[in-house]
């Protein structure tokens, strides 16, 4: 294991608890709905109980609650012990639909072809070689199978200046909004981050590249973005978030 790995899984450790409430919070409400629609429309068009999928980064358990309350079986793979446990304790009442493995997202222990679909949220901006999980997440997809990425450009305010100027902006507005992670110092995932490739990318197109580079059959993606007025009264737009549906 890595000297970054472990600084990663050591901080969303501490993380478990306030993450899994934020998951929870989301799922009370339209999100759920809105979340099981967004998913099932990409997915290949098989009977669900036929449907293979990997849900990678798994944390508490966000996917696998919405996917196996409507009747899906979830493989879900983590890296933090902690995240896993919870996960485990979050879906209790869906386990029989539901299995949990420790696992490195870039390394996976699975064979080849085995998955129908692969999906992943807020996980791909903390790992230290994305290309390589990547690599591994198609490996693992059947022909014809996608991969479901859900990211952010969380840290490009380190190094790209409208960024910055956006982040800024944010800050003096909205705070650095730390209601679910007290206790924990935030600091140690920041200076991590300087240190990860995707920080310093501008994605999704990065994704774009590396995904077209290893021959996808087929590739979409949805961006949301925010606006913002920089001191000069120049109207800005980055993207904040994007999901990203490659077939394999």
């Amino acid at each position: 294991m890595s000297e970054l790995l472990q600084e990663i899984e050591s901080y969303w450790s501490t993380r478990t608890e306030g993450y899994s409430e934020v998951n929870q919070k989301e799922l009370q409400g339209i999100q759920k709905k809105v979340w099981l629609q967004v998913l099932k429309e990409q997915f290949p068009d098989k009977p669900k109980e036929q449907l293979k999928i990997l849900d990678i980064g798994t944390g508490p358990g966000f996917f696998p609650m919405i996917l196996a309350g409507d009747g899906y079986r979830v493989d879900a793979v983590d890296y933090t012990q902690e995240m896993l446990e919870k996960a485990m304790k979050n879906t209790a009442k869906l386990c029989e639909s539901i299995q949990f493995q420790k696992m490195d997202a870039q390394h996976l222990t699975f064979g080849d072809g085995v998955f129908d679909v692969v999906i992943s949220r807020n996980l791909t901006w903390n790992l230290e070689h994305p290309e390589k999980a990547y690599r591994e997440w198609l490996r693992v997809l059947k022909k014809g199978g996608c991969i479901l990425n859900y990211d952010g450009n969380y840290y490009l305010h380190y190094y790209d200046e409208e960024y910055r100027q956006e982040y800024e902006i944010r800050q003096i507005h909205h705070g650095d909004e730390h209601k679910y992670i007290e206790n924990v110092d935030v600091n140690i995932i920041n200076n991590v981050a300087r240190d990860l490739p995707l920080s310093r990318e501008k994605r999704p197109q990065w994704d774009i590249n590396l995904l077209l580079e290893m021959g996808v059959k087929g590739l979409e993606t949805e961006v949301d973005r925010s606006r913002f007025e920089d001191e000069h009264g120049k109207d800005h737009q980055v993207i904040d978030h994007f999901m990203i549906y490659a077939v394999k």
